[in-house]
């Protein structure tokens, strides 16, 4: 490459190339965009210098089968984020009785070809065993929370690099007060089990990033208007009380048919930024249920859908990663719960189900190179 040419001009061409050519110009040039985006270096050689990790979730690797799947996260990301292995139910299945085998095999994976491991996570409603599901006293659930993350959190310690410590604790659906989603956390310890949660993994590793992770608050919804209200006044209650967060994880399960909120949106990640934390966007895929067209046409309608995201994101706050929710649409889980019209598989991710680069792949690579 010669000097005076830039490698975010390289990305910037390869994305024009990629997303906006007209249908009509032939199949030659989406052959070349195709070609020239596989010669482009991978997503994680820009970190270095752009100071933001990319990654995505995935299987463990004790339980994953599909080797070149494994290879081509490893080549593309520096994060790897486990989907379910440090969950509640799958680490500590019985009280006080921990198995942390697909975890493990995660954290070497991530060791052996140079990436970093994304906690996920440690405080959810949902993904619990029975027997935390059946706790019903504020004692017995402190005690949980307290042998949990402690366990958890410390077995990890200088192998995890930020961890979503509390998972999704807002839904105005659920009609209580103050927006918070109904759960046994909340039964049992009422809003205050998110202090004490960050608290307890502070505690036990004072070094990580700690994380709260939420959905649902992009687009000009009323349901959406509604969560980012509810987010925003628990964050500040949080930063009023000290609470050890860092960083609010914006998950980011993006709906192709549907219209940001640009002004509110903008105004919340800003009120966000001002309070004092940083951003990270966690679980990113674009449902495309909805858009018709051939495979190019709604590939690339969901990497328009993509910039717009990022733009406004990056409006406020250059995160400090970008992880997808899988990497290739051969693995999503939005095909257990929506079917297209036409038969067609969904394509929400930035690899297609041959493991080829596509659009969105384009755009992550504009976002994140320096």
């Amino acid at each position: 490459m010669r000097g005076d040419i830039s490698r975010r001009s390289v990305v910037l061409a390869l994305a024009g190339a990629a997303i906006g050519a007209p249908a009509i110009i032939g199949a030659s040039r989406h052959a070349a965009a195709a070609f020239s985006l596989e010669l482009a270096p991978p997503l994680r050689s820009h970190s270095r210098t752009s100071g933001i990790k990319f990654g995505c979730a995935g299987a463990a690797p004790s339980v994953q089968r599909d080797r070149i799947l494994l290879e081509k996260i490893a080549t593309e990301g520096d994060i790897f984020v486990p989907e379910s292995s440090l969950k509640w139910d799958q680490t500590e299945p019985r009280p006080g009785e921990f198995d942390f085998a697909e975890g493990d095999s995660i954290a070497a994976f991530a060791a052996r070809n140079d990436m970093l491991v994304h906690g996920h996570t440690l405080v959810w409603y949902a993904a619990i065993p029975p027997w935390v599901s059946q706790l019903t006293t504020s004692g017995e659930a402190r005690a949980a929370l307290e042998r949990h993350i402690a366990t958890e959190v410390s077995r990890y310690r200088g192998r995890i690099w930020a961890w979503d410590v509390v998972n999704e604790p807002i839904e105005p659906a659920d009609r209580l007060d103050g927006g918070y989603r109904n759960s046994v956390w909340l039964r049992c310890l009422g809003i205050a089990y998110v202090d004490l949660a960050f608290r307890l993994a502070r505690a036990t590793d004072p070094q990580v990033p700690l994380s709260l992770n939420e959905y649902g608050i992009e687009y000009a919804t009323e349901a959406a208007g509604r969560k980012r209200q509810a987010l925003l006044a628990l964050l500040r209650k949080l930063r009023d009380q000290n609470t050890p967060i860092d960083c609010l994880g914006l998950q980011s399960h993006l709906d192709c048919s549907q219209t940001f909120d640009r002004a509110g949106l903008t105004a919340f990640l800003q009120n966000v930024v001002k309070l004092g934390y940083r951003l990270m966007i966690t679980e990113l895929d674009v449902n495309d249920v909805k858009i018709r067209g051939n495979d190019a046409e709604r590939d690339r309608a969901v990497a328009r859908h993509v910039a717009e995201y990022l733009d406004i994101v990056f409006s406020m706050e250059r995160p400090l990663s970008i992880a997808t929710w899988g990497l290739s649409d051969r693995y999503t889980w939005l095909r257990q719960y929506y079917k297209r019209a036409d038969g067609t598989a969904l394509r929400p991710l930035p690899l297609d189900t041959g493991l080829d680069r596509k659009p969105m792949w384009a755009e992550l690579a504009r976002f994140v190179s320096p």
